[in-house]
């Protein structure tokens, strides 16, 4: 991952964010609480990794990586949002986000277990605000995704395709209850994911890779999905 493309992952979560709240992140309406998101979806990646000791269960890894792919894009607004809350404009905040984020991609420690999330959350945070995304955070789950997809650039590449997928759900009615999720009997976040593997050139060597994972998705859904 570039120091370029870690912008690009900061600059595009933003833009996703103003879909839902335009002004976001200096002065937002909409309330978020993207530390509780977090923990929500920490628990949902425990669910796939089979943690149920009393009981059978087969682990499902590719849907328990997806899930820290939803993490970094809650990681990054918390971030992006208490960095402004300490007075940082938009543009320096996206430099700072950026930096911890590609600083735990190339470090790539050591995580045992997911739950050193949660005190990585701590370790970050302070008296006002217990639980934050800094760099101790991204430093823990830069090296969970990268474990879990090889390397720093399929990270980038997946952050894509779930931020494009997310695109394409609120386009198409995920609000409003008229999206369809499962496509063909499979579910879409792993129809995203070849759809990324057989275009990951073309979509990398685009002038804007977001852009062009979005339309790609559009296009299938329409074609494939929603006029099935």
């Amino acid at each position: 991952m570039t120091p370029a493309q870690a912008r690009q992952l900061v600059a595009m979560q933003i833009a996703f964010n103003q879909v839902i709240d335009p002004d976001y992140p200096e002065a937002p309406k909409v309330k978020r609480d993207d530390v509780k998101a977090i923990l929500v979806e920490l628990g949902e990646y425990f669910e796939h990794t089979a943690y149920k000791w009393w009981k059978k269960q087969e682990a499902d890894w590719a849907q328990a990586n997806m899930e820290l792919i939803d993490i970094l894009h809650f990681a990054i607004s918390d971030a992006v949002e208490h960095a402004c809350e300490q007075g940082k404009d938009v543009v320096t905040a996206t430099e700072y986000v950026a930096q911890i984020l590609l600083a735990g991609a190339e470090h790539h420690g050591n995580v045992r277990d997911g739950k050193e999330l949660v005190a990585a959350l701590a370790a970050d945070g302070d008296d006002a605000t217990p639980l934050v995304c800094g760099a101790v955070f991204f430093d823990k789950l830069m090296t969970m995704l990268v474990d879990a997809y090889g390397d720093a650039d399929s990270v980038y590449l997946t952050y894509i395709g779930k931020n494009a997928l997310n695109n394409l759900r609120q386009q198409r009615g995920y609000k409003q209850g008229t999206y369809i999720k499962m496509w063909h009997g499979e579910e879409d976040n792993e129809v995203m994911m070849r759809l990324l593997s057989e275009h990951q050139a073309e979509i990398i060597a685009a002038e804007q890779p977001l852009v062009h994972a979005q339309t790609l998705l559009l296009d299938h859904y329409d074609r494939e999905v929603a006029s099935a």
